[in-house]
């Protein structure tokens, strides 16, 4: 054999080798989920299904990747899954998660908390659970009961309606935005949907307050692009605003704050909207009163424009008086808003 086809198969033989050792070391795409090992991500993978899979809470699969963003993994990245725990309760059931359900449903049908429930699985976000997903049901409660409480229970659900705020339930049933929210785990208040199941904390002793709004009263004058608040008839403030552009006018009539989220979150155009006051829902829009919005970056949204025509059919003040119209506020106060 001549020197150059010796030096070819010393080449093809190193080749194959090194395609074995790869092969060895585990370039696969599942792990066994009670020793650990590697899994490689596939396209539709999230982590919190590959934590489900492999039996792992998503905190712990987090942790041994050092991961900073859960939601950002990609395809063909190499996890490192923990081997199983024994930590873990062994008193609890797994749940596979159906068409419909929401972890609120789940817990009551398990009797168990939604925060819990959300902990146990490591669930950063309890509004964020999907088909075929297998939560671990924590404590002793494996088997299932209906999920609407007994007539004993001194709590009761209710599911989301179009129109609907937290702040409008709430005062529906003579509780508070902050009893709800803690009840279902919820850290937006502004953050509800449709057919959303929510637990109604019991009744207290707190009457909801007046449609009246207690003789305060919030006027917008469109034309002269001013707001004038008063209380028993006395005139407290005037203030500059600014309405509706062309294309997204600010509704004239007669309305009431509806809700008021202490910084709201604008997610068609990603700004905050710092100290909102709702009033009026058009189409599946909440509009409302605020101050000037912020951008991501800390900037501000028509920075030297109030008093002119520019939002988006809301009514926007200057931060400092819309702070002070926010606590001055009351659900139910009347807002007036003419030409």
């Amino acid at each position: 054999m001549s020197a150059s086809r010796k030096k070819f198969a010393l080449l093809l033989i190193t080749l194959t080798l090194l395609v074995s050792i790869a092969a060895g070391i585990g370039f696969t795409g599942h792990a066994n989920a009670a020793t650990g090992g590697v899994h490689i991500v596939k396209p539709g993978e999230t982590l919190s299904s590959i934590a489900a899979h492999y039996g792992v809470s998503l905190s712990r699969l987090v942790a041994a990747n050092h991961l900073a963003n859960p939601n950002f993994i990609w395809i063909g990245q190499r996890l490192l899954i923990p081997g199983s725990s024994s930590g873990g309760s062994t008193s609890g059931s797994v749940y596979v998660v159906r068409p419909g359900d929401t972890l609120t449903i789940i817990a009551l049908r398990y009797r168990v908390s939604m925060l819990s429930l959300a902990a146990a699985n490591g669930i950063s976000n309890p509004n964020l659970i999907y088909v075929g997903q297998r939560l671990k049901i924590p404590g002793k409660n494996a088997s299932p009961t209906p999920s609407n409480p007994g007539s004993g229970s001194t709590s009761r659900t209710y599911v989301v309606r179009p129109g609907d705020t937290l702040a409008s339930i709430a005062y529906r049933y003579g509780s508070t935005v902050a009893r709800i929210a803690s009840a279902n785990g919820i850290r937006n208040p502004s953050l509800i949907y449709v057919g959303q199941v929510l637990v109604i904390p019991g009744s207290q002793t707190q009457v909801p307050p007046s449609p009246s709004g207690g003789g305060k009263k919030i006027v917008v004058s469109i034309s002269q692009q001013r707001m004038y608040v008063y209380q028993n008839g006395k005139l407290l403030h005037t203030w500059v605003v600014s309405t509706g552009r062309y294309g997204y006018p600010t509704r004239t009539g007669v309305f009431h704050v509806q809700s008021k989220v202490l910084n709201a979150y604008g997610s068609r155009w990603r700004i905050w909207m710092p100290y909102w006051l709702g009033i009026y829902w058009a189409g599946s829009t909440e509009n409302g009163i605020h101050g000037q919005p912020i951008n991501p970056d800390g900037s501000i949204v028509w920075a030297g424009l109030l008093g002119r025509k520019i939002t988006f059919g809301c009514v926007m003040l200057r931060t400092d008086h819309a702070k002070e119209l926010y606590y001055w506020a009351d659900i139910g106060t009347p807002v007036i808003i003419r030409p």
